[in-house]
């Protein structure tokens, strides 16, 4: 069972982007809605809303922040920590608000965490080239979702914007 525990930490964003598909592929099917933007606000809800909100909680409570360090490679008790922690928790509540506030406010809010979440892709690869550091979630996942979701995100919302 640790195991099926690890696998669903390690990969507990991908996960969270399947419930989003899900959940938007019912809603355009039962309300026809724009499909573009309907994936869109299901994955700022999910991704960057709730799994935001979970992550800043995650980040900022010992003992699951040091753990968490300790899969990035690390060390725990760093003061960094909370930084991170505050700004996904803020991302997290934008991207929750963004479900019921579309528009410019849904646009800011998908540029703006696509931009960390970018940056952040960028600095667990600088660190893989520069340390060596594969951890599992500096190597893992985690880094594939940084660098990908964002691109996603912002094609749908440029499709979004264009009316497709």
């Amino acid at each position: 069972m640790t195991d099926v525990n690890e696998w669903i930490g390690d990969n507990f964003a991908i996960i969270i982007l399947i419930i989003a598909l899900i959940f938007a592929g019912f809603t355009s099917v039962l309300t026809k809605a724009d499909l573009p933007e309907t994936l869109l606000v299901y994955i700022v809800l999910f991704n960057i809303g709730i799994q935001g909100i979970m992550a800043g909680v995650m980040h900022w409570y010992r003992p699951s922040a040091d753990r968490i360090a300790m899969k990035i490679g690390w060390q725990p008790g760093s003061p960094f920590q909370k930084e991170v922690a505050a700004a996904d928790a803020a991302f997290g509540i934008l991207g929750v608000i963004s479900f019921f506030v579309r528009g410019s406010f849904l646009a800011a809010t998908v540029i703006g965490a696509s931009f960390m979440l970018f940056l952040m892709g960028i600095g667990h690869v600088l660190d893989i080239r520069r340390n060596k550091n594969l951890s599992a979630y500096n190597a893992g996942t985690v880094v594939y979702f940084d660098l990908m979701l964002p691109v996603a995100m912002l094609g749908l919302l440029a499709l979004s914007e264009l009316g497709f």
